[in-house]
């Protein structure tokens, strides 16, 4: 889920001049851990609390966005099965089963409308999942367990985000993934790509050596190769997993910052609202020249 705190990359480094053995290495990054009062329980609420904190400032930037463009936003937290139908029916679909207005799909971030005119498009739909135990039981000296499936739930609001983007030539659907679980040595995230008609996920891999200037520049390769574009008329969900491994860095590591969050959503608002906002009227596009070479000569 998208949290409203902004969390801290676990990163308890070794001195590169000290002659300890990976084992030792992980004692301490996990002494420390405990030490600092984090527990597993915490994971949904200190992810939730980022997102939130990241939500709060995608809003706030998306809805400058749209009145600019000349439209409106709404922003909602669930969505029901006959409100997807309906957006379906519209586009071609069957007609809607006024039964299922108590059926609803509750996306971690929510979803974002931009209404131009009278037509609304969701310019974003955003999921949050954290996965992945084994680093904390590695700490407490309990044996590895088999990873977890909960991503695979991912597929029912991804299904049902197809049907309101159905009239759409994007898709402006997210996950933000994070955990161990993910980690490129396990099979999990492979599941999100099968799902997702084997489109490669968005990966920010986290290792003792990662600094914050490397997480940087992985995230500006992330934002410029970002694509909402359907494929065959089909909606590919924009995929961000971000992981460590288990018996590598300690347990929360890899959880997403909120710096990230707002960037890769805003790259993927910026695509929907360039495909559906209406195209800007003449004199609007020549105020936009005059700027521009206003701009050129001031450089």
């Amino acid at each position: 889920m998208l949290n409203t705190t902004a969390s801290k990359i676990v990163s308890t480094m070794i001195p590169a001049t000290a002659a300890v053995s990976q084992s030792a290495g992980l004692r301490v990054r996990h002494t420390q851990f405990h030490a600092d009062g984090k527990h597993l329980c915490i994971d949904s609420t200190e992810s939730e609390a980022t997102l939130k904190q990241a939500m709060d400032i995608v809003l706030k930037k998306t809805e400058d966005k749209i009145k600019n463009l000349g439209g409106t936003m709404r922003y909602v937290t669930s969505m029901s099965l006959y409100d997807c139908q309906n957006a379906f029916h519209k586009a071609g679909g069957p007609p809607p089963n006024p039964a299922n207005k108590c059926v609803s799909m509750r996306p971690d971030g929510g979803i974002i409308f931009a209404k131009f005119g009278d037509v609304e498009y969701p310019v974003f739909i955003g999921e949050d999942k954290v996965q992945g135990t084994n680093d904390s039981r590695l700490a407490e000296k309990k044996p590895r367990q088999a990873t977890g499936n909960a991503i695979e739930r991912a597929a029912k609001n991804i299904r049902g985000c197809e049907m309101l983007c159905a009239d759409m030539q994007v898709f402006p659907y997210v996950i933000f993934a994070s955990g161990c679980d993910f980690h490129s040595s396990e099979t999990i995230a492979k599941r999100i790509e099968m799902m997702n008609l084997g489109v490669p996920n968005h990966y920010f891999g986290v290792d003792p050596s990662s600094t914050t200037e490397t997480l940087d520049s992985r995230l500006q390769e992330v934002v410029s190769a970002v694509s909402t574009s359907k494929i065959m008329g089909h909606g590919i969900a924009s995929v961000f997993v971000k992981a460590h491994k288990w018996d590598v860095m300690a347990h929360g590591s890899s959880r997403w910052r909120m710096k990230e969050i707002v960037a890769l959503s805003d790259a993927v608002i910026d695509q929907a609202l360039a495909s559906v906002a209406p195209p800007p009227v003449a004199d609007e596009i020549e105020d936009l020249s005059g700027n521009l070479a206003c701009m050129n000569v001031e450089d």
